[in-house]
């Protein structure tokens, strides 16, 4: 647990955009340093809050979560409002702190993290997606653009008693650690901005896995174990172009469910 603790808190400092506090769970996070802009004049910033809201440095963009609508303000004119999503009592809705301005200002990307805590026995875990809506010039509406998973963290309990604590040489969690961080393609010479999802996974102790291991069945441990083992398949990049409605991968990513409330 201490070290799943430690991890988390790792995160949650790496992936916090400049002058921007994140929300619980939220994961923009290592190698990306806002603002930052492409070739096409796209830029992408961080908010900040103040009185419940989210604004440019300039105060030209707000994001507003309020108790029926998620409102995107351009000065004090709603430019785009959409309604507040549903969620139930294990789930907790933030705005993203980040805000992708489009060249001109012609248009704006902001976003709502949707994070979701489960409790197991010994242990617990969270998810937390980002969905971003995008408006586009004048217009009233805002629509969604794209959903994508921003961060992951779970603890699963593995000792329950003192065999299983000297089998699992005192690592008695299993521990899962998920990260996505979204930035600007800088090389973009025009148009809408084009996206990059950066993702990075990893499990403790070793090489683990949720859905098709059982951790207490297991040979015992050895000290070659006691390492943070990178996940290849769910550390992986993706390019997001817009197609005139939403976002679209160029490649569509894994599922990662180890890292996900199931």
């Amino acid at each position: 647990m201490k070290r799943l603790m430690i991890a988390a808190a790792l995160l949650a400092c790496a992936c916090t955009p400049p002058a921007a506090e994140a929300p619980e769970g939220a994961a923009p996070h290592e190698g990306v340093s806002l603002p930052m802009a492409d070739a096409a004049g796209n830029r992408m910033e961080a908010l900040t809050e103040q009185n419940g809201r989210w604004c440019t440095g300039d105060g030209a963009w707000c994001a507003v979560l309020g108790e029926s609508e998620f409102a995107l303000m351009r000065g004090e004119q709603d430019v785009g409002v959409v309604p507040r999503p549903a969620i139930d009592s294990h789930e907790s809705l933030a705005v993203w702190p980040v805000i992708v301005r489009e060249a001109r200002d012609e248009g704006a990307i902001v976003g709502l993290t949707r994070s979701r805590n489960e409790s197991y026995s010994g242990g617990g875990g969270n998810t937390s997606y980002v969905t971003l809506y995008r408006v586009q010039g004048g217009g009233q509406s805002a629509t969604e653009a794209l959903t994508f998973q921003s961060g992951g963290s779970f603890s699963i309990r593995a000792c329950f008693d003192e065999d299983d604590r000297q089998a699992r040489r005192d690592a008695c969690s299993d521990e899962y650690i998920f990260g996505g961080d979204l930035a600007l393609d800088e090389a973009n010479a025009s148009g809408p901005p084009r996206l990059v999802l950066q993702t990075t996974a990893t499990t403790y102790p070793g090489r683990r896995s949720r859905l098709s291991s059982d951790s207490t069945t297991e040979a015992p441990l050895q000290e070659s174990d006691l390492v943070t083992a990178a996940d290849p398949d769910c550390s992986y990049r993706r390019v997001l172009t817009f197609n005139g409605t939403a976002y679209e991968y160029d490649t569509p990513p894994p599922a990662c469910e180890d890292y996900q409330t199931q």
